[in-house]
């Protein structure tokens, strides 16, 4: 089955849409609160995968779409797409879940024992019980829907074909092909699976939309995804100037740091395997043993005012200037700086994107 996942276009840092010009017609449009967790492609058979087509190799999410391909009886040719998420946590702390192959193992265990023992615990406020068990909030949250031997979809179309199965709807679909397809009364939210459909909902005017932005912030979500219903299914990246989908997520934020260091970036090293990824996408070995070091900085090394550090990527520097940053850190440790970054949907969650404009230094505190 040929298919590749569809991902969203990537809106420009620092740059806000202009809402009321790009959505000219709310009623064309639905939204959805925008979950910050991990991607889950469900065929009909076969292993859940990423959204780059690997194999998930944690065996508790593999295990919940068993369930759901059991209960579901789904062509091959219909993908289920969701978000692996909790509200209960922020992402590093999903990602802790959805990377691992098996967080209960005794292997884990010990590993997550050691961290605590050495005062290198990733997960402030959370105990070793908590890494080394598998939660029930971890669910998977599913917003679209793909039968690939429907051909050309609209979103609307795809979210009728969603209702259908989850909710025994009776929905025509695809006329020009004349099928009119019954499925079983199931309410997926009612039956012990791991998964719940997201919410989307129509808007009248835009200040609805604004109104929805602000309640998804308050309630913990990243923002929202506004999709146009009459969009068809992209394989591979949507593009802003297509105008069928957005994200709208606070990621204009600025914070304030103390550099500590200049990190220096690395380079594939002369030699290094290449290789195609699932998506067809060229891309050279992130391997250790398999990169150099570049001669260039690729960011600071920060400390914000809690005392949390992350490293933030530099923005407006060519290659000389990065040079000159590695060779005179000096000029630059211990200095303050205000950066941009996405705002942490949940407590203890760090900045996301975070990256510096060049001469944005401020005075020492």
């Amino acid at each position: 089955m040929n298919f590749k996942p569809e991902l969203l276009p990537n809106n420009k840092a620092g740059e806000p849409l202009d809402i009321e010009t790009v959505i000219a017609n709310p009623r064309e449009w639905l939204y959805s609160n925008k979950l910050d967790g991990a991607r889950v492609e469900i065929f009909g058979i076969g292993p859940a995968k990423g959204r780059s087509l690997k194999v998930i190799p944690n065996v508790h999410i593999q295990r919940m779409v068993k369930d759901i391909q059991l209960i579901l009886q789904l062509p091959e040719c219909v993908v289920i797409e969701a978000e692996f998420y909790s509200p209960d946590m922020n992402f590093a702390e999903i990602m802790h879940f959805f990377r691992s192959e098996d967080v209960t193992s005794d292997k884990s265990v010990k590993k997550y024992e050691a961290l605590m023992r050495n005062n290198k615990w990733p997960f402030p406020g959370r105990d070793v019980k908590w890494a080394t068990s598998w939660h029930k909030s971890l669910k998977l949250h599913v917003f679209n829907v793909v039968n690939i031997a429907m051909g050309d979809t609209t979103f609307l179309e795809r979210k009728l074909y969603a209702d259908m199965i989850f909710f025994g709807y009776e929905t025509k679909m695809n006329e020009k092909n004349n099928t009119n397809s019954k499925f079983p009364s199931i309410d997926i939210n009612k039956l012990e699976l791991d998964m719940i459909q997201i919410v989307h909902k129509g808007f009248e005017h835009i200040d609805n939309l604004y109104q929805a932005y602000d309640q998804a912030i308050l309630d913990g979500y990243e923002g929202l995804v506004v999709r146009n219903l009459n969009a068809l299914y992209k394989q591979g990246r949507q593009t802003l100037k297509s105008n069928t989908v957005y994200k709208l997520k606070n990621d204009d934020v600025e914070f304030d740091g103390v550099i500590l260091s200049v990190e220096e970036g690395t380079v594939a090293r002369e030699g290094a395997q290449k290789t195609v990824n699932e998506l067809g996408r060229s891309k050279t070995s992130q391997l250790k043993e398999d990169r150099v070091l570049s001669g260039m900085a690729k960011g600071f090394k920060v400390r914000m005012d809690d005392g949390r550090e992350l490293t933030v990527s530099l923005k407006g520097y060519d290659h000389e200037d990065r040079k000159n940053l590695l060779r005179n850190p000096t000029d630059f440790v211990g200095e303050t700086i205000r950066f941009t970054g996405m705002l942490p949907v949940k407590p203890g969650g760090m900045p996301r994107h975070a990256h510096y404009t060049k001469g944005n230094i401020r005075d020492a505190k």
